[in-house]
Formats: C-alpha cells, sequence, structure tokens
C-alpha cells in the first residue's frame, strides 16, 4: 500500500471542506482532500451566502471571482409570500443590504447556488496548492497522540492508499461516517419536515416581471412550499414538504404530479416546462455535542445541521472553515501552541448553537422568508451575520454583558470576542478594509497618540497599524470602535478581536499574545 504524509487531511468536498483546503494552502499548510463524490454535485441546494461568508472568501482571494460568477443575481433580493407567481402578493421584504450594508462590511451577499461557487473554491484551492482528490473515500482511519493515519480508496479502482497527517478535518456532511466512527452524539431533532427539491426548466420571465426574488414562499390550495430561480430566469427549484409514510412517500411525486406542482406555484396551467431532478432531505436542527476528538476536527454540515433559513447553513459552515485553518496553520508553522486548538470548539460550538436555534425559531414560526419579529427570541439578521460573540482561551475577554451571544449593529464597537467592525483605511495610497489588515498573523492597532505601542509591538513581533488623519479619514478609531486615541486592539487573523488595552504596556501585550496563540507558559 502507498502511503503518503500531509499536515492535514479534510475529508469532504462540499463548500466547508474546500473552503478549509483553500485557507489551509493560501497558508503554505500541505493539505490533502478527500471527496467520495466523482464531481461536485449538480444540484442546486444552498442558494445565498451572506457577506460575513463572503469576508472569509475574500481572504483567500475569492471575492472578485465568486462575485463575478453571480453577477446575473444582482438585484435578487425579494423575499415574499404569494399565492402563485402570477397570482397576488400577500407580503414582501428584501434581505438586508442596500447602502446601509456598506456601512459594516466591504463585501456583499453571493446569491449564486452552491452547484455554481463549490467548483469555484475547488479551482482555488488547486491553485493554491491544495491536493484534492475526488471520487475518493476515508475508508478508515486511526489516530494517536501525534498524528492521524487514514486509509483512502479510489472508488473508480478500488485503490487504497495511505495518508498519514498531523490533523484530520471532517467536513463530510450531516451524516458523517467520521462523526459516527468517534461516537459523537447530538443533540436537536432530525427529520423535522422532510422536503422535496423539484428542479424544473421554464420560461419564467412573464411570470416574474420585473421582479427578481431571492426566496418566494408559495401558499394556494394546490401547493404549499418555496420556490427560487436562476438569474437566466429559466431554471427554478420548488421545495414542497412531504410525508414519508402516507400516500406512497416520495415515490408518489411522479414527474407528472412534479410539473403540476410547479406550474401551480407559477399560476399557469399550461406552461410548458420540463422536471430535471428531484431530491428528498430532511430539514433538521441538531448540533453535535463536540466538535474534537484528539486529532479530528468536525466542521459544517458534520456537526450542525439547521433548516435552511436566510443563507446561514453554508455559510456557518465556511466561517466554521476560516476559524479552524488559520489555528491549523498557526500550529503546524509553529508560531502558536496546540493549546490554540482548544478554543475551536467553544467558539464555534456556541455559534452552531444559537445560530441553528435560530433558524429553528424562524421556521417554526413561520417566518424563514420574511423580517424576523421582534420578541419570540428572534434576534436580528444582521446581528446573526455580523454581531456573534466568541469565549474561549483565544479571547481576553473584557467581562461586560456575559449572557450577551450576539450584539445587534448598533453595539458593534470592536469588542474583545466579536468581529472587528469594517472601516475604510488608507494605507500605501490605496484603500483598504480592516478586515484585510491580519493575513498570517495577528495585527495591533492602535490610534493617532499609539505610537508608544510600536516597541512593544516590536517586541511581540507584531504588525503594528496606526490609524489617525492620514490613515482613517473617516475617524473609525473613534467613531466606530470608540476607542481612545492611545488605545490598541489585537485583531486575530479571523478579523475577531482578541484584546484591547486603554494606554502601551508591552508586558501586558506580550502575555496577550502568548494567551491568544496557545503559548502561555511556554519558552519563547
Amino acid at each position: 500500500m502507498q502511503t503518503s504524509q500531509t499536515a492535514v487531511l479534510v475529508v469532504g468536498g462540499g463548500v466547508t471542506g474546500l473552503t478549509t483546503a483553500a485557507y489551509l494552502a493560501a497558508r503554505g499548510v500541505p493539505t490533502v482532500l478527500a471527496e467520495r463524490r466523482p464531481s461536485p454535485s449538480p444540484h442546486p441546494r444552498a442558494r445565498g451566502f451572506n457577506p460575513r461568508a463572503m469576508e472569509v472568501l475574500r481572504a483567500v482571494g475569492l471575492e472578485e471571482t465568486v462575485a463575478e460568477a453571480g453577477r446575473g443575481f444582482d438585484g435578487h433580493t425579494l423575499r415574499a409570500r404569494v399565492r402563485s407567481l402570477t397570482g397576488a402578493e400577500l407580503l414582501r421584504h428584501d434581505l438586508p443590504g442596500g447602502a446601509g450594508l456598506g456601512e459594516l462590511t466591504p463585501s456583499r451577499w453571493a446569491l449564486l447556488s452552491q452547484d455554481r461557487l463549490e467548483p469555484l473554491i475547488r479551482a482555488r484551492a488547486e491553485e493554491l496548492g491544495a491536493d484534492v482528490r475526488f471520487g475518493t473515500e476515508l475508508t478508515g482511519f486511526t489516530q494517536t497522540g501525534d498524528g492521524v493515519t487514514a486509509q483512502l480508496t479510489e472508488r473508480a479502482t478500488g485503490r487504497v492508499t495511505e495518508v498519514r497527517a498531523a490533523y484530520l478535518v471532517a467536513a463530510d456532511g450531516p451524516h458523517s461516517t467520521v462523526r459516527e466512527q468517534l461516537g459523537i452524539p447530538v443533540r436537536g431533532r432530525w427529520g423535522l419536515h422532510h422536503q422535496l427539491s423539484i428542479v424544473f426548466d421554464a420560461d419564467l420571465r412573464a411570470a416574474l416581471g420585473d421582479r427578481r426574488f431571492a426566496i418566494c414562499q408559495v401558499q394556494n390550495d394546490v401547493v404549499e412550499g418555496l420556490l427560487v430561480h436562476d438569474d437566466t430566469l429559466r431554471q427554478g427549484t420548488l421545495y414542497v414538504r412531504f410525508d414519508p409514510e402516507a400516500d406512497g412517500g416520495v415515490a408518489a411525486f411522479t414527474p407528472d404530479r412534479c410539473a403540476a406542482l410547479v406550474r401551480a406555484a407559477i399560476g399557469d396551467p399550461d406552461l410548458p416546462l420540463t422536471i430535471r431532478d428531484t431530491q428528498p432531505w430532511e430539514l433538521s436542527a441538531v448540533v453535535a455535542q463536540r466538535f474534537r476528538d484528539g486529532r479530528v476536527f468536525l466542521a459544517g454540515d458534520a456537526v450542525h445541521v439547521m433548516p435552511p433559513v436566510s443563507g446561514f447553513g453554508a455559510s456557518t459552515g465556511i466561517q466554521d472553515a476560516q476559524n479552524l485553518a488559520w489555528k491549523l496553520a498557526a500550529v503546524v508553522s509553529g508560531t502558536a501552541g496546540e493549546a490554540l486548538l482548544d478554543s475551536y470548539e467553544p467558539e464555534r460550538l456556541a455559534v452552531a448553537g444559537l445560530t441553528v436555534d435560530q433558524c429553528r425559531r424562524r421556521v417554526t414560526s413561520g417566518t424563514g422568508f420574511a423580517a424576523p419579529p421582534r420578541g419570540e427570541g428572534i434576534l436580528d439578521d444582521l446581528a446573526l451575520t455580523f454581531g456573534l460573540r466568541y469565549r474561549s482561551g483565544a479571547v481576553l475577554d473584557d467581562g461586560a454583558d456575559p449572557d450577551v451571544p450576539a450584539y445587534g449593529v448598533a453595539d458593534l464597537t470592536g469588542r474583545p470576542g466579536t468581529r472587528l467592525p469594517h472601516v475604510w483605511l488608507l494605507r500605501a495610497g490605496r484603500r483598504v478594509s480592516t478586515l484585510d489588515l491580519p493575513v498570517d498573523g495577528p495585527v495591533l492597532l492602535t490610534g493617532p497618540d499609539g505610537e508608544g505601542w510600536r516597541t512593544a509591538a516590536d517586541k511581540a513581533e507584531l504588525p503594528l497599524v496606526v490609524l489617525d488623519a492620514g490613515t482613517d479619514p473617516d475617524g473609525g478609531w473613534e467613531g466606530r470602535y470608540r476607542a481612545a486615541p492611545a488605545e490598541a486592539i489585537l485583531l486575530r487573523p479571523d478579523g475577531y478581536v482578541a484584546w484591547r488595552a486603554p494606554e502601551p504596556d508591552a508586558a501586558a501585550l506580550s502575555a496577550a499574545v502568548d494567551a491568544v496563540l496557545g503559548r502561555a507558559g511556554q519558552p519563547r
């Protein structure tokens, strides 16, 4: 049996696994990705990736490529409830966006579908040096204190190879074989509803008029479901609920019946159309109780499955990938201690639990397609996108608001454990976002009177960025971050604030960096 070595083995070639591989490869980490499917799924699946997910793809040089691929979806921001596409509109609401979003992020929604996004991430991962192997299945693995040994089988030939890796990342979907082998339980509920996706070809231009939907809920006497369309206006997907125990289950959805449901949803009984594909799936709300077992980490749908609301599912997986990959890269390169990896589970498990619960609440309250109502324990979409809060050893929390899992937009000021709010800076004559500053490691930001931090930053081997009138023309330091002129903010590679201090203190900064990078108590 042929044996090879790598730093990280990623199992699963969906959006989470591919993003993990791309992020690792961008940081020079030898990475192998194994995916049992011979090629990415042609089924559209997830549609819509929120701006926070796009910030992650921006960090691996993919934002412009994805934006161009999704250009045809510009303006597809309407969420509505209708009798049919040609019938009465009962409710309409736009996705969060527009001019106001530019104050929060340099990125925008990407409204293309997952089948279009995944090949772009795969190509970028391979371009950056990742060894991506589709048609290759993980058929066994063991781990010791210093690594993981995995058996990979080429499905077309049956050929088995062995890969020895320092770490394994399992992003192998809702029914993760890695999670099952490790015996990691989940909490929540599988099969809240059984859904059928019906992919069809039809000319939707007349029915749509000048409207362009992100998602449309249809309610009439024949069909209830969710309808989406692509940017050609000639392909769509209808999602309907079915009972697997009644009326023949999914087998009862013949091509003729599916065509009748689609025509009823559009409101044109004579519309020519073709049913391209159908795919049954479960609408579930579950979270794994652990995201790690020794040298094996789990991410994406392998550890959280949520109702498809506002693009949170795949976007949450993309953020798992960034959170884990920057930490693995720092440990593999030797700049961080292995204790840094202990922060992945508490940070992302808490986020997953909150997001799954929020998506479940939206579905059970009937507001998955509309603006979340006040009360009922439902957070604003923007808070859930930009205001999430981490608590772990990689964050030196100020202790404020211990029971707050996420902040509203008005309260986003760069507190420890939260994503640093976006501010445009001028550097070397060009405009960059504060989110673009930390590339390979932490960065220290300070205000116009912060030159006193320079010696401390040099000693801690940190890049120092001074936000003064020349670099921060919009006054974001005091206005957005509510920071004093001599204050400092320690920014992690994922754009999250690790620590803040009111005035220069070399010893405190050194201790903070060591704590954030899992090096506390280790010789430097």
